[in-house]
């Protein structure tokens, strides 16, 4: 009978935690910072495509080599630009790191 009550108290012991209640802190739901950022990455995706759509259309507008490298260097220096107002945005915005990834 006392070995019947130890491992009924044993099996209690070790089915508690189970039993507990296990809601563990739940990270927080998407709030303002979040929705701020995704729209401001929706914003960046979109004009990433129009520059895309606006180099593809020159470089099929090249007659030459010299017209594409036109094109390449035209697109070049507006992608160096946009990445240092990048840059300056993140720094305004307090999210450290100006590396690129």
């Amino acid at each position: 009978m006392k070995r019947t009550l130890i491992a009924a108290a044993v099996a209690l012991f070790l089915a508690a935690p189970a039993l507990a209640d296990n809601t563990a802190p739940q990270p927080k739901g998407p709030g303002p910072n979040f929705e701020q950022r995704k729209a401001e990455i929706l914003k960046r995706i979109d004009e990433r495509i129009a520059r895309n759509q606006e180099e593809k259309a020159c470089v099929q507008a090249a007659n030459s080599p010299a017209d594409i490298k036109a094109c390449r260097e035209k697109f070049k220096s507006e992608i160096q630009e946009q990445r240092q107002q990048h840059q300056w945005d993140k720094k305004q915005m307090g999210q450290g790191s100006t590396s690129q990834p």
